[in-house]
């Protein structure tokens, strides 16, 4: 919108609308009102209008998209928020427009001064705030993307995000005619990958970096998820923009198992006659009772004490079966487990349990 039309527009530009000096003058003196009332006397069709309001416009008069609200994510710079600023006032003058919500949000770190906080922080954020979108409409089937305006990689997270929920997202070239909408292909995630590792996976969301020597051996599909750079000889790892996709995704598409309904009969936890940590049993039985779809708990034999770090949930695969274990640490570090029972063991209603047993305590 700005710099790829009204920045370089003159008055010998081909095709400049009549009201071109006003244009001009609103857009330098930033008085976004004044302009959104000025493009009003343009066709939305209109080169000049830029990307986002060419493509808005096609898709008004799609029948497979009914408009209802319309949501900016903006770039964290100011050409980013002087957009949302404006396509704000120009959609609320639209009387053409019967929309319920016209918002712009700045994802944050979305700018291309510092590439490194770009790639781990600002995609992510992209991620985070249009899962904030889908679950504040609805759900999925509530949502289109138009990814056509911003930067480059954004489109690349947008057709994954579409692919993985089943949004339809929609794009348009310079040269083309018309919007195309991608294709839905065969693209999915395992939920065995967040079951197993719903306690570190938590703590990347939340930031943490861990290093190789902490990982030990990486499961490949968990790599898959996470940056790898090497700081000191030792190889870092932290979460990487598939990876927000792939914990979004999951959330979204399971709110909460429909199967995992609160217990009828339910037990108090149940505990071997061994030593434990200050506070384990107190902490088990906070946790069994502030989820009324835990059945009970029951605490595990010792073993690789080194490898408990603090509090945190994960599934475990025994044989055939699946079970959701529980991991505490005291102050001295001394550690213990312990297993949960729901009233529903299937793996993904386990999976959703370790996902928020960990938001929740860890």
């Amino acid at each position: 919108m700005f710099e790829g039309n009204l920045a370089r527009l003159s008055i010998d530009s081909s095709k400049v609308p009549p009201n071109w000096p006003k244009i001009k003058e609103a857009f330098e003196k930033k008085n976004w009102e004044l302009l959104a009332k000025e493009f009003l006397e343009i066709s939305p069709t209109e080169r000049i209008c830029g990307a986002e309001i060419n493509t808005i416009e096609e898709a008004k008069s799609k029948n497979w998209l009914s408009l209802e609200n319309l949501f900016f994510l903006v770039s964290d710079t100011d050409n980013g928020r002087n957009t949302g600023k404006f396509l704000q006032k120009y959609y609320e003058l639209r009387k053409d427009f019967s929309l319920r919500n016209i918002e712009y949000v700045v994802v944050d770190e979305l700018q291309d001064e510092r590439p490194k906080d770009f790639k781990i922080h600002g995609l992510r954020n992209l991620v985070r705030k249009i899962g904030e979108y889908i679950q504040r409409v609805g759900g999925p089937e509530y949502v289109a993307i138009d990814a056509t305006g911003g930067y480059k990689a954004q489109i690349a997270i947008a057709v994954i995000i579409g692919q993985v929920l089943n949004i339809p997202v929609f794009y348009k070239h310079e040269y083309f005619s018309e919007i195309i909408d991608f294709p839905p292909l065969p693209i999915s995630f395992d939920d065995e990958v967040l079951a197993y590792h719903a306690d570190i996976l938590t703590d990347f969301e939340r930031g943490q970096v861990y290093g190789s020597d902490e990982l030990g051996k990486i499961d490949e599909k968990l790599r898959v998820l996470l940056n790898e750079i090497l700081v000191d000889g030792q190889k870092l790892y932290e979460l990487n923009a598939i990876g927000q996709i792939y914990l979004t995704g999951f959330r979204i598409r399971n709110p909460k198992p429909v199967n995992l309904v609160d217990a009828t009969a339910r037990k108090r936890p149940t505990f071997r006659d061994d030593y434990y940590p200050i506070g384990f049993k107190e902490f088990v039985e906070k946790v069994w009772r502030e989820n009324s779809w835990i059945v009970t708990a029951n605490s595990l034999p010792y073993s690789k004490q080194k490898s408990i770090k603090g509090i945190g949930f994960f599934v475990k695969k025994d044989g055939e079966e699946y079970k959701l274990i529980g991991t505490y640490q005291d102050r001295n570090n001394f550690g213990a487990r312990f297993r949960v029972h729901l009233t529903n063991e299937s793996l993904k209603a386990l999976t959703w349990a370790a996902d928020t047993l960990n938001q929740k305590y860890r």
